[in-house]
């Protein structure tokens, strides 16, 4: 069986990219995981840390809030924008965060042995 989507959030991506699965595909991940995914060169890493990339049929996210976005989004190219809108008030997804962080601009080095 051919899977219709390969999905991953957060350092999901590394695991997919081990078996290979994003080889010639853009993909992102969590901001701290970005250094081990450029480890391999089969994979275009996307820039400016999005929250989600999809490339053919890999969708690959950054942090766990990310991967609400990337889900929302997945439904949408499974089912309609209008499915989506509706998982999106069911969840209740309407993210104002109290605080406004953001990503260092100093990545830590990957920390992982492949």
């Amino acid at each position: 069986m051919i899977a219709k989507w390969v999905c991953s959030v957060c350092e999901g991506a590394l695991l997919l990219a081990r078996a290979g699965l994003l080889d010639g595909h853009k993909a992102t991940t969590h901001w701290a995981f970005v250094d081990c995914l450029r480890r391999f060169p089969a994979i275009e890493v996307a820039k400016g840390h999005p929250r989600f990339v999809e490339s053919g049929n890999r969708l690959t996210g950054g942090g766990i809030s990310s991967g609400l976005d990337e889900a929302l989004h997945l439904i949408s190219r499974l089912f309609d924008d209008q499915t989506a809108v509706e998982v999106q008030i069911t969840t209740q997804y309407f993210p104002v965060p109290p605080v406004a962080g953001r990503i260092p601009s100093e990545m830590p080095t990957c920390m992982v042995q492949w």
